[in-house]
């Protein structure tokens, strides 16, 4: 599937009834024209499109052979007297600006500086569908989450703590060709695994003891987010195996669940309402998942509160827990592309639980 971007932006503008949509956000931007720059904007209007960047990016933009989507590159020092002689060569009266990224004090001086009647649009589902591309970069994110995966079962050792594992984490991204992290990783071992987001620490990794490990890295600027639960040792509390398999059999139903016209929020009732059933309903505290993609957590979101409908080219996550006080906690989780009859998996890792020895 390939998406014309302009074309989206355009309807999405005539859905605001406005003449022109400026970009203002990094992620934004880059979705649009392949560009990353920290600070920048692009101007679309009906007809034509551009690309204001500043010194430090001007040379770059115009060197790059693979920009999408804009017709003119703008250097810029007064950025919005440069933005108004465009407004007035297209004849724009109504602008449009992303409401969900610009601050009310950029709001206000843009309102101020920019002569044209400023209208707030909501682009949260703009980036929402993928093209092949794009999957294409979430898959090979996904793929080296699995090589570090797989790196991390070979070289974890008892009494190794959770920062150092983490470190091991980053350094084994960068040496898999990631760009960089794409969240602070997530190391919990044993009563840690208890806290959803736990902070690595200088806990030394135990015999016995479950290890929850949440990473995932950027590639093109496209995101993966996987989590794995292992074992350090041969064996463990029988209590932290049936865990595990409520936790395995949850995720499995929520996954069966996914493809086109599901509505977001039933995957997450699917795996709630299986944790449930086995006594631990009280125990998972948070959503089943969330889109995926420039950002790591995007539209849709299947949780309870989600109100997409699943459609071909989304991109989400599944990723039920269970988390215990006191004694530990699981969590699995997934990356899979929605199609028209089911889902495509796009992280590799085994599900399974595996025995470190």
């Amino acid at each position: 599937m390939k998406l014309d971007k302009k074309e989206i932006v355009r309807n999405l503008m005539e859905e605001n009834k406005v003449d022109a949509l400026l970009l203002y956000s990094p992620q934004n931007r880059y979705w649009f024209s392949r560009f990353n720059s920290s600070l920048g904007y692009i101007l679309i209007t009906k007809t034509k499109t551009y690309l204001f960047v500043d010194g430090r990016y001007l040379t770059a933009a115009q060197q790059k052979k693979d920009l999408q989507n804009i017709d003119e590159i703008i250097g810029f020092g007064p950025v919005f007297d440069l933005v108004n002689q465009k407004l007035l060569e297209n004849k724009i009266s109504k602008l449009g600006f992303e409401s969900d990224w610009v601050f009310v004090k950029d709001s206000e001086i843009m309102t101020k500086r920019i002569k044209a009647q400023m209208v707030s649009i909501n682009t949260e589902n703009l980036r929402i569908i993928k093209d092949e591309w794009e999957v294409e970069q979430i898959k090979k994110a996904c793929d080296i989450t699995n090589q570090v995966f797989e790196d991390v079962l070979a070289n974890v050792k008892p009494k190794m703590t959770e920062k150092e594992l983490s470190r091991f984490v980053s350094d084994s991204f960068l040496k898999f060709g990631a760009e960089k992290l794409s969240f602070d990783t997530i190391v919990a071992s044993g009563v840690n695994g208890s806290m959803p987001h736990a902070v690595p620490s200088d806990k030394k990794i135990e015999l016995g003891e479950l290890v929850t490990l949440d990473m995932g890295c950027f590639y093109n600027g496209y995101a993966s987010d996987q989590t794995r639960t292992f074992a350090m040792g041969e064996k463990i509390d029988p209590k932290l195996q049936e865990i595990f398999k409520v936790v395995y059999d949850a995720q499995q139903a929520g996954i069966d669940a996914v493809k086109a016209g599901v509505e977001a929020k039933k995957i997450h009732e699917i795996c709630f309402d299986f944790i449930e059933s086995k006594g631990y309903g009280q125990y998972f505290t948070h959503g089943t998942g969330h889109g995926l993609g420039i950002e790591i957590h995007e539209e849709p979101y299947q949780s309870i509160a989600g109100n997409k409908v699943l459609m071909p080219g989304h991109v989400i996550t599944v990723e039920p827990g269970i988390y215990i006080p006191g004694i530990g906690g699981v969590r699995i989780e997934d990356d899979l592309l929605v199609t028209a009859t089911g889902y495509q998996k796009l992280t590799t890792a085994k599900r399974e639980l595996v025995f470190v020895k």
